[in-house]
C-alpha cells in the first residue's frame, strides 16, 4: 500500500511554464537592459517559492496556458519543497541582481542573471534541477528545515 509520502504530486508542466517564462523574461531584461524585469522575475519566483495562490507564474499557467489548452497538466509523484527551494534561490539571485543593476554594478547583476538563466535552461531542457539537488544534499546532511528525502 502506498504511503502519503509516495502520493505527493507536482505538475511538471506548470513548473516548465514557469521556467520558460523566467528564461524569456530574463533574456528580454538583458536585451532591454531592464532591472525592472529582473526585479519582477525575482518577485514572481519569491511568491512561487512561498506557494501563494496569487503567484504570477501560477496565475499565468492556470488562467492562460492551461485554460487555453496550450499545455495539459503532467502530474508526477514528487516533493514540491525542493522545487520551491530552487525558486527561492532564483529569487535571491535575481533580487540581488536587480539591486546591483539599479546601483549600476552591471557586471555583478548580469552575471547573477546569467547563472539563473543557465540553471533554468538546465531544468527546462535537461530536467536537472540544481536547486532540488542542493535541497536533497542539505536533507542528507540533516540540516534543519530540509525535511524531505527523494521519493524512490
Amino acid at each position: 500500500m502506498a504511503t502519503n509520502e509516495t502520493l505527493r504530486k507536482v505538475d511538471q508542466n506548470g513548473m516548465k511554464v514557469g521556467q520558460a517564462v523566467t528564461i524569456l523574461l530574463l533574456i528580454a531584461a538583458f536585451v532591454l537592459n531592464s532591472w525592472v524585469l529582473v526585479a519582477f522575475v525575482a518577485v514572481a519566483q519569491l511568491l512561487g517559492a512561498l506557494d501563494v495562490p496569487f503567484a504570477p507564474y501560477r496565475l499565468f499557467y492556470q488562467n492562460v496556458v492551461k485554460a487555453a489548452g496550450w499545455v495539459k497538466p503532467n502530474i508526477i509523484t514528487d516533493n514540491p519543497e525542493p522545487h520551491r527551494f530552487a525558486m527561492l534561490v532564483g529569487a535571491l539571485f535575481n533580487g540581488v541582481a536587480a539591486v546591483a543593476l539599479l546601483a549600476e554594478v552591471t557586471v555583478v547583476g548580469w552575471v547573477l542573471v546569467g547563472i539563473v538563466l543557465v540553471l533554468a535552461n538546465l531544468n527546462f531542457w535537461l530536467n536537472f534541477c540544481a536547486g532540488c539537488w542542493m535541497y536533497y544534499q542539505l536533507n542528507r546532511l540533516g540540516i534543519k528545515g530540509f525535511t524531505r528525502s527523494p521519493i524512490a
